[in-house]
C-alpha cells in the first residue's frame, strides 16, 4: 500500500513543517554566503587571469625562441659548401668524395637534432642526385612523389615558416629560396621535423588545472595538449577569429561560453610563426574551491550553532516524541502483545505510519492463525493419507497377488513386486518433515504405478515422463501425487477391461510447473465437474476431506492462491487432473529452478 496524501494532508506533513522552518532561518545565512562568494570569486578570478596571462607570455616567448633558433640554424646550413657541391657539381664528384660529403653533412644534421628540444628528425632532399640525407639514413633514394610534394609546399608557403602535413609539423628551407620556374626542381631542400609529441607534452605543462587545456593554433591547423577536441576546437576557433579581427588584441584574457559553461582563456599571438598559443580553464574549477574569510566563517558558525539548537528543540517535539511512542509499541509487539493500537492527532506521515502499524498487528494476528491452521491441516492430511493408503483392502489385494505369483512360481515378478511393495510402505510410513524433494515424490508414484500395473496385468497401458533435472530438488508437500494417480485407478479405470490408458506428464516454464494426470476411463458428467469446481473454490474446512481437495489446499498454503488442482475432460474421453505449482512466491527459487531446467534441456 502506497502513501497517498492530498493537498490538505501535505500542508500538515513533517516535510512541509521542516521546509518552512529551514527556509525562514536560512535566508539571512544564504544572503551572507552569496555576498561572500561574489567577493571571493572576483578576487580569485582576477588573480588567476593575471597568472594565466603571465604564464602564457613566458611559454610563448620560450617556444618562439626555440623555433627561431631552429630556423636560423637551418638557414646557416643552406650555405654549407658540401651541400652546395652535392646539389650543383655532384656529377664531377667520384663516389668516395660524394659519400664523404654526405657523411659530414649527416653529422651536422645530427648536431641540429641533438641541440633542439623539439627536433625529431632533420633531412636534406637533393633532387639533382635523387638522394635524401637525414639523421636516420645516410643516403636514401628520393622518390619523384616526394619532390612533387616539396614543390607544392614551396608554392603555398605563406607567412608562417611552419608546415603541417598529415599530423606532422615541418620547418623547410629551399635553395634557391625563390623558384626560377614552377616546373623546375629546387637544388636542395632542408627540412626539420618538429616533434608534435614534444609539443603536446609542452602544452600539457602549461595548464595547471585538471580540466584545463592548452593549444597552438594556426589558420589551418591546431596542436592541442589534450584529446578533448569537443571543448578545445570551438575555443581555439573563437580565439583565432578574435585575434584576426580588427578590434582584436594580440594577447589578453577572454571568456568563452560553451555548453552552458564559461571558460577563462588566456592567449598570445606570435607574428613570426603566425600562430596563437592559448590556455583555457573552466571557470567552475577556479571558483569552486574558494576559501572563506575567517570573519565570515566565524559569523556563519555562530549563526549555524544557534539555528541547530532551535531546530533541534522543534524537531524533538515534532519527530522524536512520535518516534519514541512507536518504538515503545514495537517493543510491546516483541513481547507478544498484538492488541496494541496507536493514534496520532496530527495529519502528517506519523498518522499514516500509525495506521499501517495497526494494520500490521491485525495481519500478524491473522497470519499466526493461518500458520496454526496450516500446521493442523498438514498433520490431518498426512494422517488421512496414511489411513487411506494403508487399509485392509489394499493390503489384502497386495498380499493375495504376491501369494498367487509365488504359487505360480513366478519368482522374478515376485521379487520385483516385493521390492516395489517394500519401497511403497517404507515411504508412506517413515517420519519426515512436511516437505520432501519432488524427486522422492516422483519415485514413490512410479513405485505405486508399478504395483498397480502388476495388479491390472495387461488391461492398462501406463506412461510416466522423466522428471527434468532442474526440478528434482524442488521441495513439495509430502504425498501430493499419489492421490491423483490413485483416483484414476479407483474411479476411472477400475472397470476397464482392455486398452486402458493412464499418463503422468510434467511441464515447466519461468512461472511454474504443471503435473498432468490423464486417463481414458469413465470421466465425469457436467454436474460432477460443476460440483468439484465449487468444492475446489471453497475455503471452508470440513471434517471429511477427499484426497484431491486435501492436495489442492496444501498446494495453495505452500505456493499461494495461484497454485492448486484443476479438473477438465480428458482428450481421450476420461478425466484430466492438472496440478499447478506457481513459483512467484519465492522469486529466487523460481529463477534457480527455471535456470536449472533450461540447462537440463
Amino acid at each position: 500500500m502506497s502513501m497517498k496524501l492530498n493537498w490538505q494532508n501535505w500542508r500538515f506533513s513533517i516535510f512541509t513543517k521542516l521546509l518552512a522552518m529551514f527556509f525562514l532561518v536560512m535566508v539571512p545565512v544564504y544572503a551572507l554566503a552569496m555576498h561572500m562568494n561574489d567577493v571571493g570569486s572576483g578576487i580569485v578570478r582576477n588573480e588567476i587571469s593575471s597568472s594565466l596571462q603571465s604564464q602564457i607570455h613566458f611559454y610563448n616567448n620560450s617556444l618562439n625562441k626555440e623555433i627561431d633558433r631552429m630556423i636560423r640554424l637551418q638557414r646557416e646550413y643552406v650555405n654549407d659548401d658540401g651541400l652546395v657541391s652535392l646539389g650543383v657539381i655532384a656529377e664531377n664528384l667520384d663516389y668516395y668524395e660524394r659519400s664523404s660529403i654526405m657523411r659530414q653533412f649527416q653529422q651536422k644534421l645530427n648536431l641540429m637534432k641533438s641541440s633542439g628540444i623539439y627536433v625529431t628528425k632533420a633531412s636534406a632532399y637533393i633532387p639533382p642526385i635523387q638522394r635524401i640525407v637525414s639523421t636516420d639514413e645516410l643516403s636514401d633514394e628520393l622518390p619523384a612523389s616526394v619532390i612533387d610534394r616539396l614543390k607544392r609546399s614551396r608554392d603555398r608557403t605563406g607567412t608562417s615558416p611552419l608546415e603541417y602535413e598529415d599530423g606532422r609539423l615541418f620547418l623547410r628551407e629551399f635553395y634557391p629560396s625563390l623558384p626560377v620556374s614552377q616546373q623546375r626542381d629546387p637544388i636542395f631542400v632542408l627540412e626539420t621535423e618538429v616533434s608534435v609529441i614534444q609539443l603536446q607534452q609542452f602544452l600539457q605543462q602549461i595548464s595547471g588545472f585538471e580540466q584545463g587545456g592548452a593549444a597552438i593554433v594556426s589558420s589551418k591547423w591546431m596542436i592541442a595538449g589534450d584529446t578533448d577536441q569537443q571543448v578545445m576546437k570551438p575555443i581555439a576557433q573563437n580565439v583565432w577569429e578574435w585575434v584576426k579581427s580588427e578590434q582584436g588584441n594580440h594577447n589578453g584574457i577572454q571568456t568563452v561560453r560553451l555548453n552552458k559553461q564559461n571558460y577563462i582563456t588566456a592567449y598570445e599571438y606570435a607574428p613570426e610563426t603566425d600562430t596563437v598559443l592559448l590556455v583555457y580553464v573552466p571557470e567552475f574549477e577556479i571558483l569552486g574551491s574558494l576559501k572563506k574569510y575567517k570573519g565570515f566563517l566565524m559569523l556563519m558558525s555562530l549563526v549555524t550553532a544557534i539555528l541547530i539548537v532551535l531546530v533541534s528543540l522543534w524537531v524533538y517535539q515534532v519527530i522524536h516524541k512520535p518516534l519514541a511512542k512507536m518504538v515503545r509499541a514495537f517493543r510491546m509487539v516483541e513481547s507478544g502483545n498484538l492488541s496494541i493500537s496507536l493514534y496520532h492527532r496530527s495529519r502528517d506521515e506519523f498518522s499514516y505510519m500509525y495506521k499501517q502499524f495497526n494494520e500490521m498487528t491485525t495481519k500478524l494476528r491473522l497470519l499466526i492463525y493461518e500458520v496454526y491452521e496450516q500446521k493442523l491441516q498438514t498433520q490431518q492430511a498426512e494422517l488421512n493419507q496414511l489411513q487411506s493408503q494403508i487399509n485392509p483392502h489394499f493390503l489384502y489385494n497386495s498380499l493375495y497377488l504376491l501369494y498367487r505369483m509365488t504359487k505360480a512360481q513366478d519368482y522374478d515378478n515376485s521379487l520385483k513386486f516385493t521390492k516395489y511393495l517394500g519401497d511403497y510402505f517404507r515411504y508412506i510410513t517413515k517420519k519426515t518433515g512436511d516437505d520432501v524433494p519432488l524427486e522422492q515424490e516422483w519415485h514413490h508414484v512410479r513405485m505405486y504405478m508399478e504395483i498397480q500395473n502388476i495388479r491390472f496385468s495387461n488391461r492398462l497401458k501406463v506412461t510416466i515422463s522423466d522428471l527434468p533435472e532442474g526440478l528434482r530438488s524442488l521441495m513439495v508437500p509430502r504425498l501430493i501425487l499419489q492421490p491423483l494417480v490413485e483416483n484414476a485407478y479407483q474411479h476411472g479405470l477400475e472397470n476397464t477391461v482392455t486398452e486402458g490408458l493412464l499418463s503422468v506428464s510434467i511441464e515447466a516454464d519461468e512461472k511454474g510447473m504443471r503435473i498432468v494426470t490423464e486417463d481414458n476411463g469413465a470421466g465425469m458428467s457436467e454436474e460432477q465437474f460443476a460440483a468439484w469446481r465449487s468444492r475446489l473454490a471453497s475455503d471452508k474446512m470440513n471434517a471429511e476431506v477427499s484426497g484431491i481437495i486435501n492436495v489442492h489446499r496444501r498446494l495453495q498454503l505452500k505456493f499461494g492462491a495461484d497454485s492448486g488442482i484443476s479438473l477438465s475432460p480428458g482428450s481421450r474421453g476420461g478425466l484430466k487432473v492438472t496440478m499447478n505449482i506457481h513459483f512467484a512466491e519465492d522469486k529466487d527459487k523460481e529463477e534457480e529452478h527455471y535456470a536449472a531446467l533450461n540447462a537440463s534441456r
